[in-house]
């Protein structure tokens, strides 16, 4: 009898990231699984269902208005705890499936765990050895870390974190990350290609964008630095779009859009973008500023440098090889490396997969049975 499959996904990233995992099921016509919604990002991800083409099986709501992290990680667990009390004869899993360093992700490796289920976590391993960058996802993965089951790391370095924290290396599988597989559909059956911006302000952009997106909570006090770098690096550079898609948080919404930025011809802020808009524009930017995890993985491979917005990374391999840069929330810094920061991509491939992770992820399961 197969393993019955249980995918907890809370936000954005996470559904971009399982989404090549379940499409493999699909292929395969593997059918013992279910999808959990927790809400986690609830508005962000309403639209983002119809473009992989999945819903979830069931659908939790455990964001209110002004909760903070201690409220969100109590809901979160009762929600899921609750759930799986609720769908015991219908479908117990045998694991559950999460991705990353969310509230969700972490929750839902505490609820495996004492309900005796088998957790298996995807991206396992991610480590900067500071719990306040980023926080609280680090102390997040941390959690979740001591009770998986099947640790899924990205990379080598991932597995070597994991192996410094006397996980068991039988336990340790290293597949590449699932965000390259993601990039791969969308590219190989010309879904990226064939994609009309659906903000029609972008339509008209070349390879001369600059994407900006930060979002993580130890940025925000420092917000006006990145402001103040942005409005000279676009005065400078009359010839570039720089594009911010601000994150709906309040503390970063309110800050960018009351900011001088809205006074420059080359600058657009607009909303969160679909998933197929962005991935467009990190492929023909020029170079990317952002904070985003995600972002470091994608945009090896389209050959598109990074400047991150942190004073340590997690995802290490892409600054390793030269092809991004830590610059932290310092203006000059900022600024700095976006005039002097010009690495050479060797080839095109990914330091973080080859695609073939979700194929990997599977064949584990299901061979441990």
């Amino acid at each position: 009898m197969s393993k019955k499959l249980l995918f907890i996904i809370g936000t954005r990233p996470e559904l971009i990231k399982i989404f090549p995992i379940i499409n493999y099921l699909k292929g395969i016509n593997y059918t013992n699984y279910k999808i959990v919604a927790t809400g986690q990002h609830k508005d962000l991800l309403e639209s983002y269902w119809n473009v992989f083409n999945i819903q979830p099986d069931y659908e939790l709501n455990i964001i209110k208005k002004g909760q903070n992290l201690t409220l969100l990680t109590s809901k979160a667990i009762l929600s899921i705890d609750e759930l799986l009390k609720e769908i015991n004869k219908e479908f117990f899993p045998d694991v559950i499936l999460a991705q990353g360093d969310t509230t969700t992700v972490m929750a839902a490796a505490m609820v495996a765990f004492y309900n005796n289920i088998e957790f298996a976590h995807i991206e396992a391993g991610l480590r900067s050895f500071n719990l306040q960058h980023p926080f609280p996802e680090e102390f997040n993965r941390k959690v979740a870390s001591i009770v998986t089951n099947y640790h899924f790391a990205p990379t080598t370095i991932a597995k070597e974190n994991l192996l410094k924290e006397n996980i068991n290396e039988k336990k340790i599988h290293v597949v590449g990350n699932t965000v390259v597989d993601t990039l791969n559909y969308f590219v190989e059956n010309k879904i990226l290609e064939n994609h009309n911006f659906s903000n029609a302000n972008l339509n008209n952009i070349k390879n001369t964008t600059v994407l900006i997106t930060c979002h993580r909570r130890e940025n925000h006090l420092n917000l006006n630095n990145l402001i103040e770098a942005i409005t000279e690096l676009s005065a400078a550079n009359k010839n570039l779009t720089f594009i911010w898609p601000v994150h709906p948080n309040p503390n970063v919404k309110s800050k960018v859009k009351n900011s001088v930025l809205n006074e420059k011809h080359n600058v657009i802020i607009t909303e969160p973008l679909e998933y197929l808009d962005l991935i467009k524009i990190i492929s023909s930017s020029k170079v990317i500023i952002s904070d985003s995890g995600g972002i470091q993985e994608e945009a090896p491979t389209f050959g598109v440098p990074v400047l991150i917005l942190r004073e340590t990374t997690e995802r290490p391999e892409a600054v390793n090889l030269g092809y991004s840069k830590l610059v932290g929330m310092n203006k000059q810094e900022i600024i700095n490396a976006f005039n002097n920061f010009n690495p050479i991509f060797e080839n095109t491939k990914n330091p973080y997969g080859d695609g073939r992770s979700s194929k990997r992820i599977i064949e584990t399961l299901i061979s441990n049975q």
